[in-house]
């Protein structure tokens, strides 16, 4: 998937698309594996592209911040809606236990809007999603989208640690990354939809999938009475 160039108006913006898969592998693969998959995935690509002796501190964390990604994504997929929010929520406050964070303020207001958001619809989605396709999309780019501000915030936060960027350079995209997030979260979100959506209505139109079902239940019996109950009759 390519990057994003010139978002928002902004000459020479240049916005990396990698943490898409973040949330992708994460709502894919759980919040282990999608983990698992996001760092390897990332060091191979910089490796065999012979990049990754040559990226600076920042660049290399950003392997952990994408994993992040991927462990939020895939604790909200997979229900565990208390850690994902804890692990977010984490990441807001010790935003603000910084001295840019008390000066820009307003920086995560985009952050606790999605949190609200989700607080808000998270019983909604436990119910509905069984049979609402638009809870289904929502709750897929709910996930994707607190994964890719997961990575943000992170990725805010550790800037700053390591080079002390001035207030004014957070203050500047305090509008500007909403959009840029919003962007990459909808791509997974959407392609998630359509594997689980689409594909699962297809497969069950199909008027043979009823036949198949209950042929593959009558050979799982016949295999259990062959393999299983008549051993059982000839030790008696």
């Amino acid at each position: 998937m390519p990057d994003f160039m010139n978002v928002a108006g902004m000459e020479g913006t240049k916005i990396s698309s990698v943490v898409s898969f973040g949330a992708l592998n994460g709502m894919l693969f759980g919040p282990f594996w999608g983990s698992i998959v996001s760092t390897t995935g990332f060091l191979l690509y910089e490796l065999t592209s012979g990049k990754y002796l040559s990226m600076n501190t920042f660049s290399v964390l950003s392997i952990l911040f994408i994993a992040l990604s991927s462990i939020v994504s895939g604790l909200v997929v997979n229900r565990e809606h208390k850690a994902a929010k804890s692990i977010f929520f984490v990441l807001i406050v010790a935003w603000y236990m910084l001295d840019v964070g008390r000066e820009a303020y307003f920086y995560p207001w985009y952050h606790l809007l999605i949190l609200g958001i989700f607080v808000y619809f998270e019983k909604s989605i436990l119910v509905k999603t069984v049979t609402s396709k638009a809870y289904i999309f929502l709750s897929l780019f709910l996930a994707s989208l607190m994964g890719v501000l997961s990575d943000h915030m992170a990725g805010s936060i550790t800037c700053y640690l390591l080079y002390d960027l001035p207030v004014n350079m957070y203050k500047s995209v305090i509008f500007l990354y909403p959009v840029e997030r919003t962007i990459l979260a909808f791509f997974p979100a959407f392609l998630v939809y359509v594997l689980v959506v689409v594909f699962k209505d297809i497969i069950l139109s199909s008027d043979d999938v009823e036949k198949d079902i209950e042929d593959k239940k009558t050979q799982d019996l016949d295999e259990y009475l062959q393999n299983d109950v008549l051993n059982i009759i000839k030790e008696k």
